[in-house]
């Protein structure tokens, strides 16, 4: 794999390009690039020929590990790998550890291995039974596994142990690959762990820069899921700006979670390279469809629909022997909607427009809001299919625009144009 810079913008933000994989050589992907995010090798809600009415452009697939690996002697067995099992062969893949899309329950990893939560329960994986189900799953591009559990409240032990253990399975999953007639061409990216404490994020760079690996991966700043999409700007800003003037710029950088759209184009300011769909599909989850301005400005009036106020449910560790709900942690954690409209509220009972004017997604051309409001309420299976859809357009088109603005040096008039539409949405 290949990674040029050609852009880089006043902000730090940078265009590029990833090429040159060995599967599908002629493939080039500019970055930022959008991810799209699966579930067991397939992109929630939609089937292929759905999600060829979303996009037909070139995308690259997150794969996550812990959605497969009860999988992969299956995937083994097959020979071919899981672009080929799946029957998107024409789609590069990229294997990550955790789901990004689904809160990872916190305090399970242990010495010499790490968690996966799985339908059948905890799994616990060693660097050496990671390889193994990577050599099965046979990707385009790799994680290497990490210890990523910490957040900004983790104290300085837990951090020092994530750097350690990151760098140890980092340097063994090099060895492995090295060796490996699977993977020896397979470009792996390395993960950059220290919670919050600059000096560990920068411990963690040093250790690893003997290593040949493709790209990096930021994590360790949340655990996932909805924790990712309430990060704190301010909090995060300093380490992110000390980490990443310690890294190449000859290589990759990747956020893996379901950030807020504002929070995305802060991290794309700092130069941030590679992002995943986990926020559509989360949005989705919740009967959203999404209306934040994904444009440069155009003049658009404000929305001024009604901003419901929810709590998730309860942050709760999955049991560990049979992987059911348990009730060891009681923690809420508020759901920020203001980049959506919420379909299941009876305001949209006679609403005959589409989810969005101006979008041309199947689902807005074909369908009112009124409509997949009673596909909501009634928890048909058409309904998070419609919104999708809509979704996972909607956010394509946002990378798009995101491209154009830093091209055009219009980046922080497309952050001005979404910090306006959530004051707006608030007040």
């Amino acid at each position: 794999m290949k990674f040029t810079v050609s852009l880089v913008a006043k902000s730090s933000a940078r265009l590029g390009s990833l090429s040159e994989f060995t599967r599908i050589p002629e493939a080039v992907l500019e970055t930022p690039l959008l991810l799209l995010h699966t579930r067991g090798a397939a992109v929630p809600h939609l089937s292929y020929d759905l999600l060829q009415m979303v996009s037909t452009e070139n995308h690259i697939l997150q794969m996550p590990l812990v959605t497969l690996v009860d999988h992969t002697k299956t995937v083994k067995a097959f020979g071919k790998g899981i672009a080929e099992f799946a029957g998107l062969k024409e789609y590069l893949n990229y294997v990550s550890v955790q789901d990004s899309g689904t809160t990872t329950p916190e305090g399970y990893h242990e010495k010499n291995s790490i968690s996966l939560w799985t339908r059948g329960g905890r799994k616990l994986i060693d660097p050496q039974t990671y390889i193994t189900c990577i050599e099965a799953l046979n990707p385009d591009m790799f994680q290497a596994i990490v210890d990523g559990d910490t957040t900004s409240y983790s104290s300085v032990k837990r951090v020092r142990r994530s750097v350690d253990d990151t760098v140890k399975f980092a340097g063994i999953c090099a060895d492995l690959k090295e060796k490996s007639q699977v993977l020896k061409d397979t470009p792996m990216l390395a993960c950059i762990t220290g919670g919050y404490n600059i000096k560990e994020r920068l411990r963690c760079i040093t250790e690893l820069k003997g290593l040949d690996v493709a790209g990096y991966v930021l994590e360790g700043f949340h655990t996932n899921g909805e924790s990712a999409t309430n990060l704190i700007w301010e909090d995060l800003e300093p380490v992110l700006t000390e980490t990443l003037a310690s890294l190449p710029d000859n290589l990759p950088r990747a956020f893996h979670g379901p950030v807020t759209p504002i929070i995305l184009l802060k991290l794309v300011s700092k130069g941030i390279d590679i992002f995943d769909a986990t926020f559509p599909w989360l949005v989705a989850e919740r009967g959203g469809a999404l209306i934040f301005p994904n444009t440069l400005p155009k003049g658009k009036a404000p929305i001024t629909e009604t901003l419901p106020s929810v709590k998730s449910p309860a942050l709760i560790a999955p049991n560990e022997t049979d992987g059911s709900l348990g009730n060891q942690n009681s923690k809420d954690e508020l759901i920020d909607r203001v980049f959506e409209i919420n379909l299941k509220d009876k305001l949209y009972f006679n609403d005959t427009r589409p989810l969005e004017e101006d979008c041309s997604c199947y689902c807005c051309r074909k369908y009112s809001r009124s409509y997949v409001h009673h596909l909501s309420a009634t928890s048909e299976l058409q309904g998070p299919i419609l919104l999708m859809m809509h979704n996972l357009h909607h956010y394509i088109n946002f990378f798009r625009s995101i491209h154009l603005a830093i091209r055009e040096d219009q980046l922080q008039a497309l952050h001005s144009t979404l910090e306006q539409f959530v004051t707006s949405r608030r007040s």
